[in-house]
């Protein structure tokens, strides 16, 4: 039963985790089933689900950068968007639900959930209609892109509504609030315990699917994952000035490069763990070699660098990979592909495959003669391989005690800041916590880690960010719901 209320009840639907088992994304849930649209460039006969519909403008290939421009327009139409036109018909603007895309004649970047998505190729403007590429279509509306022998594009976007089985045992995440003294305050903490040895229970980090620099609003996240609980997880991370999201979502990386993480994660075995130290991957080959890792989801390595690039389809952007380097697709263990002399949008890679870059002559030798791969992580010494791990900082509980060497941070202002605030706790007996406060308090005296440690539920406790970001949602309800999109949640699915 909550003690007390801080938002409006929601009606517990059950559906099934959509997309998001792999960490990267959520599925809007306007309905459930596939809808299909199939264009073929230079004709303005289109097919919807079987149904024949026509365009005003047809798609054509680009003759200067051989891409298939598409009218976006239309197709978004057709997955539920409202288009409106931008005033002096400059672009349209796509709408649904809380998604919003802005896309511009002319202008390389569209707006995606109010971020800045780099497109592949700046749109064009034809009869009131707007045609981008179809990668950038692909990255917009978050759907799927199949080519047919005859040139033929099929975009497809499937949502789940399935019902919860029961396996969950609901009862393992629970929920009380706990008052201290933080500073002149009286300060409530809202905490929620998950017990990840509970059947079922699992906690997963899943991102915004517009990719990195875009972001959902809470609700967005909760229609779609209908989760028991979940709150803000981007990190307030001071060390290295990065506010990414998840380092790491269950054994697939998502942004670092040599980022020093103060961090709790979770082992593929459902344990909480504490690690300090800088996060690093590293590629290996099945010869037994290992290949550096220098650059994830961020623009590749130089040409000169040994070291590899690594993307998933978190990455908004593309580049292109010449003809004398190479770029393979992996899952798991096993390369899928090999590729040089194309151009390459990492948005098309399915959930669990990530894509491996090189540049330099000897690695792309390398990375020919392998017949296998694997990417392995790790922080500080400790290997996370197959973990879920958090970027975040500062530690507020260590050992139990509480943390105060707040010096150490790059950017040391912030903790000094009043706002709300989010953290991530665990204990030494598999429970995990979820803890945040509505109160306005600092970081910086020390304050806040010297009231969570008198609690004494907790073995570690590190800050994730706050202010508006600051939400914890549990089995239907708001404790406190930020006003600010998130990159990515921390949640509890229902099923």
């Amino acid at each position: 039963m909550l003690q007390r209320s801080r938002g409006l009840w929601r009606k517990a639907l059950c559906c099934l985790l959509a997309a998001a088992t792999m960490g990267y994304g959520w599925v809007s849930s306007v309905r459930a089933g596939t809808t299909t649209v199939t264009l073929m460039p230079g004709s303005v006969r289109a097919t919807v689900n079987g149904q024949a519909k026509t365009m005003l403008v047809p798609p054509f290939v680009d003759g200067s950068s051989q891409q298939t421009l598409v009218p976006i327009g239309f197709v978004g139409r057709q997955f539920g968007y409202t288009v409106s036109v931008l005033e002096h018909n400059s672009g349209l603007r796509l709408t649904r639900g809380q998604e919003t895309i802005v896309v511009s004649v002319g202008n390389p970047e569209a707006s995606l959930g109010g971020a800045t998505l780099l497109l592949a190729v700046p749109p064009r403007g034809l009869l009131g209609e707007v045609l981008i590429a179809v990668p950038d279509v692909q990255a917009l509306l978050h759907v799927q892109v199949a080519r047919s022998g005859n040139g033929a594009l099929t975009f497809s976007e499937t949502v789940s509504d399935r019902v919860v089985d029961g396996v969950v045992d609901a009862d393992a995440v629970t929920y009380e609030t706990r008052r201290e003294q933080v500073y002149m305050q009286t300060v409530d903490f809202d905490i929620v315990r998950i017990d990840l040895t509970g059947k079922g229970i699992r906690v997963v980090s899943c991102q915004s699917i517009g990719g990195v620099g875009t972001a959902r609003y809470p609700s967005a996240f909760v229609d779609s994952l209908k989760p028991l609980a979940m709150m803000n997880a981007t990190p307030f991370n001071l060390q290295t000035l990065i506010m990414s999201g998840s380092v790491q979502d269950q054994g697939i990386p998502v942004y670092y490069s040599g980022t020093y993480v103060s961090t709790i994660g979770i082992t593929p075995a459902n344990v909480p763990f504490y690690a300090e130290g800088t996060a690093h991957a590293v590629v290996r080959l099945d010869s037994g070699k290992d290949v550096a890792v220098s650059r994830v989801n961020q623009s590749p390595a130089e040409p000169g660098s040994q070291s590899l690039s690594l993307f998933t389809n978190y990455y908004n952007g593309g580049f292109s990979v010449g003809a004398n380097e190479l770029l393979v697709v992996v899952a798991g263990k096993q390369i899928l592909s090999v590729m040089s002399g194309r151009y390459f949008t990492p948005r098309t890679l399915a959930a669990g495959q990530v894509a491996l870059y090189a540049r330099h002559p000897g690695t792309v030798t390398l990375m020919r003669a392998a017949a296998g791969a694997e990417v392995r992580s790790f922080v500080g010494d400790r290997d996370c391989t197959g973990c879920t791990f958090l970027q975040c900082g500062p530690v507020v509980i260590r050992s139990g005690k509480p943390f105060m060497d707040y010096a150490r941070y790059k950017d040391i202002s912030r903790t000094s800041k009043l706002g709300s605030r989010a953290f991530l706790g665990m204990d030494d007996s598999g429970h995990l916590y979820f803890i945040v406060t509505p109160a306005k308090v600092r970081l910086q005296f020390g304050d806040v880690s010297v009231a969570l440690a008198r609690l004494g539920l907790f073995t570690n406790v590190v800050t994730l960010d706050g202010g508006t970001s600051t939400t914890l949602y549990y089995k239907g309800q708001y404790i406190i719901k930020g006003t600010r999109a998130l990159t990515n949640v921390l949640c509890v699915p229902s099923s």
